[in-house]
């Protein structure tokens, strides 16, 4: 009776102990994430008639993210614009969905690369056109600062849809590549 009660006691001790030690592996938990970014975006088509269109983004993403994936929700104002400088000239107001994915996890202090994709739609805010799909495909690298400051710099594809425009019959559409920058964090 009294080496059961000795056993059971050594083994409740013992559980105890191991029970405080730290788990070394990382936790897998959700964190809040910010990204906001400045692009601008060379037409690759002629949207209208002998007119490519160029556009400046300006966009932010909040969302969820793992050490190494994230989703969450945009906003992007596009300002788009002829580039002979003269004739199409207006601006959109997108909303997304985000998805991005790192080469290493985030709280690594080295260079890190990341590929990113966005789907969404641009309401309709002025009279002349109509609402209009848009999607985009990124990938780039970002630095992370001594202080911890991470910025980005990406390579970018960009679609952009309209239902109507005034300009031109039935549907037209903007596709673009181009730079962009930003922080994360």
């Amino acid at each position: 009776m009294r080496s059961t009660l000795l056993v059971t006691l050594f083994m409740f001790i013992t559980s105890l102990s191991f029970a405080q030690q730290k788990n070394n592996e990382p936790a897998k938990k959700f964190k809040f994430f910010n990204r906001t970014g400045l692009s601008y975006t060379f037409g690759l088509n002629e949207t209208f008639p002998n007119q490519k269109v160029n556009a400046l983004h300006v966009k932010t993403v909040v969302g969820l993210a793992m050490s190494q994936v994230g989703f969450g929700i945009g906003l992007e104002n596009g300002s788009f614009k002829s580039s002979t400088g003269s004739g199409a000239n207006f601006n959109t107001l997108a909303f997304t969905g985000n998805l991005h994915v790192l080469a290493k996890p985030i709280e690594t202090k080295e260079l890190n690369f990341f590929a990113k994709g966005a789907a969404g739609y641009a309401v309709r805010i002025s009279r002349y056109y109509d609402k209009g799909l848009t999607y985009e495909g990124a990938v780039g690298g970002i630095l992370t600062t001594k202080k911890g400051g991470r910025y980005f710099l990406q390579a970018l594809y960009n679609y952009q849809s309209f239902d109507d425009f005034s300009n031109a019959s039935g549907k037209i559409y903007v596709q673009s590549i181009g730079l962009g920058i930003g922080s994360w964090f």
